[in-house]
């Protein structure tokens, strides 16, 4: 078997439980991992300013991939893959306020801004955008923009997914959950932002696993010899990785880097 020399998990609903909580055995594992000199990587459809208070608790180099691959937090210098034109933020916007049960969070480079301000939305998006501030107008935005993310209340299979499909071909339409799909400029995705990576560090395909649990995910475990779907992972990423993994509520990641990499080491 290939030594695996990079090692890339989705946050929630992969590398986190049902909680939002990573598990306690993480930090033990990440540390062998560093001292094998195997790179552990983040890439969450969140922005990375909101994937930082996870692992303050602990002494890392860990590389957090934001924005479904828009912003990848590499040190000294972070990279920003593409961000949106102006115009363009304004055109996705003016659909959004005209879907009925649709809030969209504007998620830039620094921070993330919504227009609205209802009770429901609001506590459900600090779940993943904590430090959402409220504006009269987000097309006067002036910071860089890497992804609008759009909040369906009644789902997006019940109300709202074929009204984005009209973007399809002009920007990345991503179903992040149940409830989320993301947009982001064209090209840009997970495994795009793992591409670059692994061009960075030399690293191949054949020496990368992955994880991941819904349609966001697709691209980062085909850039994977080692894709694993979560047992809990929507039928369409099952049907995309080459393995499963335990689910999220059962130290799935941990298990797999445990079983596979540590073991035969």
């Amino acid at each position: 078997m290939v030594q695996i020399k990079l090692i890339v998990a989705d946050m929630d609903g992969t590398l986190l439980n049902s909680n939002h909580e990573l598990s306690p055995k993480f930090e033990a594992t990440y540390k062998q991992l560093r001292r094998l000199g195997i790179r552990f990587v983040v890439a969450s459809g969140r922005p990375y300013y909101t994937l930082l208070p996870q692992f303050e608790h602990m002494e890392h180099d860990m590389i957090l991939i934001g924005d479904n691959g828009a912003y990848i937090g590499t040190r000294p210098e972070p990279v920003v893959m593409k961000a949106f034109a102006h115009d363009e933020v304004a055109e996705i916007a003016a659909l959004g306020r005209s879907l009925e049960d649709v809030y969209l969070v504007i998620c830039t480079q620094d921070r993330p801004y919504t227009e609205s301000d209802d009770p429901y939305f609001i506590a459900e998006a600090k779940r993943y955008y904590p430090t959402l501030k409220v504006v009269n107008n987000t097309d006067e935005l002036e910071e860089k923009v890497l992804k609008i993310a759009a909040f369906d209340a009644k789902t997006w299979q019940l109300n709202s997914g074929k009204a984005w499909d009209v973007f399809q071909d002009k920007y990345v339409v991503a179903k992040s959950s149940n409830v989320w799909i993301d947009l982001m400029p064209l090209g840009i995705n997970k495994g795009a932002a793992v591409k670059y990576l692994q061009e960075q560090l030399g690293i191949s395909k054949e020496e990368t696993m992955a994880f991941g649990d819904f349609h966001n995910d697709i691209e980062m475990l085909q850039m994977a010899h080692h894709s694993y779907a979560m047992e809990n992972a929507h039928d369409d990423v099952q049907q995309v990785a080459r393995f499963k993994a335990p689910s999220n509520d059962r130290d799935g990641v941990i298990k797999v880097i445990e079983e596979i990499v540590l073991k035969k080491i």
